[in-house]
């Protein structure tokens, strides 16, 4: 799987998105390449899983190469007035004016051309202006819905007629989201009924809107490499010594979860047969390997099937 310079991971809420992005950053960032994970969120995990304080509006370095910063409109429009236009005298009187900031914050989209603004200046002027340099950018994105509406942005915005620094700024974004070298995405689900089910209605709108499929989709949480024995447990263990009731039933439930996951992403992956430019790809189940570890353990574990999958080159 080859990966472009930005990487937008969506999915439904719940399938580890944000685990994924975490993991996908460590791993490119233990190829050598300095990479910002890039959140929508209100409260960043990322540095909690790292043993540091959560991250915010300013690049943080939670790991060798690999950093992370969170996204805020108010902090994009302070960035974008005056850091990269140098208008503060403009952005204290009229930007943080009562009547703008109600505008601003009403305004459908205003939101999301910041925030994949604020993308196109940190792969382009960012280290020229700021002193920040990443060659891989991984983007968090919110869950599926609001996810996808950042790619729905720039069709909808490319249809304006706008002017002046609008217009130029919709000129960038558009020009990012359309070029396959510079941005793309990865969708991950779970074999579960419910996201499947969202996965199947995301794919072909990443293709409709991004003018091209997804990179990859990504099944996380996977059991299809897992031994599941074909039959239920029987009366004995490993031991010899002899299973009660309550762990035979157990051990059936679980095998019967596993063969249930594994069928359904032979399903998923038929389904999504020539839909994705790279395929489809597993990521292991982790949480039960692992025993009970923190979520930096599963970031670790992911990091690996990863590095695995992943090109060195775009």
């Amino acid at each position: 799987m080859r990966l472009p310079r930005v990487v937008f991971v969506l999915g439904k809420g719940g399938v580890g998105r944000s685990t994924v992005a975490a993991a996908l950053g460590l791993s490119r960032a233990r190829a050598g390449e300095r990479v910002l994970v890039f959140e929508w969120t209100v409260r960043d995990p990322f540095g909690p899983w790292f043993g540091l304080p959560p991250a915010g509006l300013r690049p943080v370095e939670i790991a060798p190469g690999l950093s992370v910063v969170t996204y805020e409109l108010e902090e994009a429009l302070r960035a974008y007035f005056v850091d990269h236009l140098h208008l503060g005298t403009f952005y204290r009187r009229i930007v943080r004016g009562t009547a703008m900031q109600r505008l601003l914050r009403a305004a459908p989209g205003i939101a999301e051309l910041l925030f994949l603004g604020q993308i196109w200046w940190l792969t382009t002027l960012a280290e020229r202006e700021a002193g920040l340099r990443f060659d891989r950018l991984v983007v968090d994105a919110p869950a599926t819905g609001h996810g996808a509406s950042l790619l729905d942005l720039p069709a909808m915005l490319a249809g304006l007629e706008a002017q002046g620094l609008l217009r130029v700024e919709i000129q960038r974004v558009v020009q990012m989201m359309g070029d396959p070298q510079w941005t793309g995405a990865l969708v991950v689900t779970l074999a579960e009924e419910l996201a499947i089910d969202e996965t199947l209605e995301l794919v072909p709108r990443v293709r409709e809107r991004m003018g091209r499929p997804p990179v990859a989709a990504l099944v996380n949480r996977s059991a299809a490499r897992w031994c599941i024995p074909e039959r239920p447990p029987g009366l004995e263990g490993l031991d010899g010594a002899p299973l009660t009731r309550a762990v035979r039933l157990g051990l059936a439930v679980l095998r019967d979860e596993l063969l249930g996951r594994a069928v359904r992403e032979r399903e998923v992956r038929e389904r999504l047969a020539g839909e994705t430019r790279d395929g489809t790809f597993s990521l292991d189940e982790q949480l039960a390997a692992l025993g009970p570890v923190g979520p930096r353990a599963v970031v670790e574990a992911l990091s690996l099937d990863l590095a695995r999958i992943v090109s060195e080159t775009p």
